[in-house]
């Protein structure tokens, strides 16, 4: 049997996971490409399967839907948000474009300061602002909030003038 008509038989498996999932920037032409490059690596791995047609719609359907959970995966994972990123020029418009939330420059000097003010803490200081930064209640949050901002806002003071 050709590949095309190999691929028709298991192409309504394709068709059915495609209304089941949603995968972004997925459109018909790039599930029927997936659904493809599936069943080719399954026909390579399992050379005897075009003569068993329900083990072949078996062995499709799992191998595809494993391939779209990964894919699914891939695309839910916070570390890998940089793989799915699409590139655009912005060069010129740059200082237009706002920013989404701290720089990593930015992140490591914060977290570097509150390093040093975690350690210039007494024990009940440091008990009540790990149950700040938890975001429980507890009584002083508020002192504790104005220390923690008056000793970030001299921190950043000092760190301008350098």
């Amino acid at each position: 049997m050709d590949f095309k008509s190999l691929y028709a038989k298991v192409r309504p498996i394709v068709q059915k996971t495609r209304r089941q999932y949603y995968i972004k920037l997925w459109e018909e032409d790039d599930w029927d490409q997936e659904g493809m490059c599936v069943l080719y690596s399954l026909l390579q791995q399992n050379e005897g399967i075009t003569n068993d047609e329900s083990r072949l719609y078996r062995y499709f359907k799992v191998k595809f839907r494993n391939h779209v959970n990964d894919t699914l995966r891939k695309q839910g994972s916070k570390k890998r948000t940089f793989n799915l990123l699409h590139y655009e020029e912005i060069g010129e418009i740059s200082h237009r474009v706002p920013s989404g939330g701290l720089i990593t420059d930015e992140l490591v000097c914060l977290r570097d300061s509150l390093t040093r003010y975690c350690s210039q803490l007494t024990p009940r200081e440091l008990q009540s602002y790990d149950t700040l930064i938890r975001g429980e209640s507890f009584k002083g949050r508020k002192k504790q909030l104005q220390k923690l901002h008056a000793y970030l806002k001299k921190d950043e003071d000092v760190g301008s003038e350098k």
